[in-house]
């Protein structure tokens, strides 16, 4: 009777510290810095996420409104009080350059992207100070490819 108990103790004991062990494992692949899927991008996710890179870095620093070359032919513009319609680069430009006149950027990050198709997009929160206050605008682009590179094809600030 005693070695029955004694064995069942051990297979229990031995199932408990099995199970721990299987915890143990899964945490240190949760938490582990990897993770426990590791991404990879296409080599058309990398373009789409450079180019959204260099559109953030433009729209902090007001240069996304120097160079037409970052915009399609024809733009689709919406900008909450103000433009909304179809642009050439130019007017885009221009209508950028009176946008960030009056509006200062702080801070601006993307926080959704969706890379893939060929109509990838990102949004993401401005802040800017406007009149010598905070304010806030979500912004919305879409890309689409021309002359086989990536440009802006829609811009939405609202």
């Amino acid at each position: 009777m005693k070695f029955w108990i004694v064995i069942m103790a051990f297979c229990i004991v031995a199932e408990a510290s099995g199970q721990m062990r299987s915890i143990q494992q899964r945490k240190m692949k949760k938490d582990s810095i990897v993770g426990e899927e590791v991404v990879q991008f296409s080599p058309s996710q990398v373009a789409v996420r450079s180019f959204f890179g260099q559109i953030q870095h433009g729209i902090l620093t007001t240069s996304l409104a120097s160079s037409t070359s970052s915009f399609a032919n024809q733009v689709s513009v919406n900008i909450i009080g103000g433009e909304s319609g179809y642009y050439s680069s130019n007017q885009v430009l221009s209508l950028l350059q009176n946008y960030f006149q009056i509006r200062k950027p702080s801070a601006f990050e993307f926080s959704r992207f969706h890379d893939r198709g060929p109509a990838p997009y990102a949004t993401g929160r401005l802040t800017f100070i406007s009149k010598g206050s905070r304010e806030s605008a979500q912004v919305y682009v879409s890309l689409v490819q021309q002359d086989s590179k990536w440009v802006i094809s829609q811009l939405n600030i609202y």
